[in-house]
């Protein structure tokens, strides 16, 4: 075990050591063999001189900053990091157990091709890859090879990026292992071409209030070439959290991971999220996405986990009548932050960009954000834009601090956007109870058929669907929300 910080410098000092100590707490063990490292080592050296180099322009980000104004970064700037996943030779999964790994996997569809990261290393005991055939409708491979290599750790480097939303990415970059990386290739559309990500996580010692487990993250670039399809389903959860038998502390730990995405012309990529960490964790996660001609991205996300969960989600159209959708679902509840933030840049003509946020805050110290934003620049001309953010505060003091935000530089477009925050419909109870049903009971219907349009929208089969709705389930009665509603 490795403590790097005692007391993390605290957030209103203006300077970057705080980012060092993260860095530090962050730094990975390379592991794999030579041969591997050997193949990405120039690669990972170039994404960490440019991690470097921009981190050394950043400042520790604080609620001063209009990135972080509703997020209580402080948690994590001044929490004390400590990096255990040196704790002793063995690998990160003699900690987890078997029966809870095979329990969390359960859920993986027919044929799918496993990713599994344990502790935000790469475990190949967990994972399912195959062989990285080249030829394959779907390869995967730790080596970051080709043009990949020249594209992997960039996205974060666009001058639309926000810099200082994008420090913590910086971080994961700068300390990216050489043996951590997994490459996704598609190069077929076909239904069948999925890939199942797993990631695992449980800290191993009893952390203290104000401790949290860091080390290794993960970092995957997906390359979907020209006409083909993928469907990515990612699963983020504690292990072992679902029992009863859990304890407070295994979900003392700070995740933060980044996925690249490349569509090529005529790409087709459908992507699932599910977050369920134990409510002690930090997580911080970045998307990055880069879209050419004609080609279609869709996200559909459930976000139910974590003390404090933030996710930076950057997609840029690189050609014209490219569609994009992104679908999210947050539930905050007792002393929970759910926070996405959003952009889309279109530079081309008629592209299409349909965003959906709903976000449920069923506890007074709950608190949801959402910033949206959605920049339509010169050349973008006969665009269809659309945003909508609806928001539902179950009880009093709840909080929800939402911004959709819809720039339009091109002159032909047909854009929307709108916002709602409310309890439930009084409108929506009368035509439920007319049906027969209680007050009561029509609340929690209702309650729970708000996320559905996006959990409808998920691709990764009747089982991954059905974890997400019992996430969802639990999540509610674990704040009980029924209780309160009848109250």
């Amino acid at each position: 075990m490795v403590v790097v910080s005692a007391a993390a410098t605290t957030t209103t000092t203006r300077d970057n050591e705080w980012i060092g100590t993260a860095c530090n707490a962050a730094t990975q063990q390379q592991q794999q063999t030579d041969d591997v490292i050997k193949t990405n080592e120039k690669t990972v050296e170039r994404m960490r001189r440019s991690a470097k180099e921009a981190l050394s322009r950043s400042k520790t980000p604080t609620n001063r900053d209009e990135s972080w104004r509703f997020f209580d970064v402080a948690e994590i700037t001044s929490a004390t990091l400590i990096r255990d996943d040196d704790d002793d030779d063995d690998d990160e999964e003699v900690k987890i157990a078997e029966e809870d790994m095979k329990e969390l996997l359960a859920d993986a569809p027919s044929g799918a091709k496993v990713v599994a990261f344990v502790n935000g290393r790469f475990s190949e005991k967990w994972s399912s890859i195959g062989g990285g055939d080249e030829d394959a409708d779907v390869s995967i491979s730790r080596r970051i090879n080709g043009d990949i290599a020249n594209a992997i750790g960039t996205y974060d480097e666009d001058e639309e990026v926000d810099a200082q939303g994008a420090i913590f990415s910086r971080i994961n970059k700068n300390s990216t292992a050489g043996d951590n990386v997994v490459c996704v290739t598609v190069k077929t559309r076909n239904a069948e071409n999925i890939v199942y990500i797993v990631h695992a996580r449980k800290s191993s010692k009893d952390r203290k209030d104000g401790e949290l487990a860091s080390g290794a993250n993960a970092r995957v670039f997906i390359d979907a070439m020209s006409k083909s399809s993928l469907n990515v389903i990612e699963k983020y959860a504690t292990v072992g959290g679902s029992k009863s038998s859990a304890k407070k502390y295994e979900s003392r730990y700070w995740a933060n991971d980044v996925v690249e995405m490349r569509l090529a012309e005529d790409a087709r990529v459908f992507h699932s999220l599910s977050q369920n960490h134990g409510r002690e964790a930090v997580h911080t996660r970045a998307t990055y996405v880069r879209q050419n001609e004609s080609s279609a991205y869709e996200i559909n996300e459930v976000n139910v986990g974590a003390k404090l969960h933030r996710h930076d989600l950057r997609v840029k159209q690189l050609g014209k009548q490219t569609d994009t959708k992104l679908n999210c679902f947050n539930l905050a509840g007792a002393k929970q932050t759910q926070d996405l933030h959003s952009s889309i840049v279109l530079d081309f003509e008629e592209g299409t960009t349909d965003q959906r946020h709903r976000c449920i805050v069923s506890s007074s110290s709950g608190k949801g954000v959402f910033d949206g934003n959605v920049r339509v620049n010169k050349f973008a001309q006969r665009t269809d834009a659309k945003q909508i953010t609806r928001n539902l505060l179950l009880v009093p003091k709840a909080t929800v601090n939402t911004r959709p935000n819809l720039q339009i530089v091109a002159d032909d477009v047909k854009c929307t956007h709108g916002c709602t925050v409310s309890d439930l419909e009084e409108e929506e109870l009368f035509y439920i109870q007319s049906r027969g049903l209680t007050k009561e009971v029509a609340r929690s219907l209702l309650v729970s058929g708000f996320g559905t349009e996006i959990i409808s929208g998920i691709q990764g089969g009747e089982k991954f669907k059905e974890y997400v709705r019992a996430s969802v389930q639990k999540a509610l009665s674990k704040d009980a929300v029924e209780e309160l509603l009848i109250a």
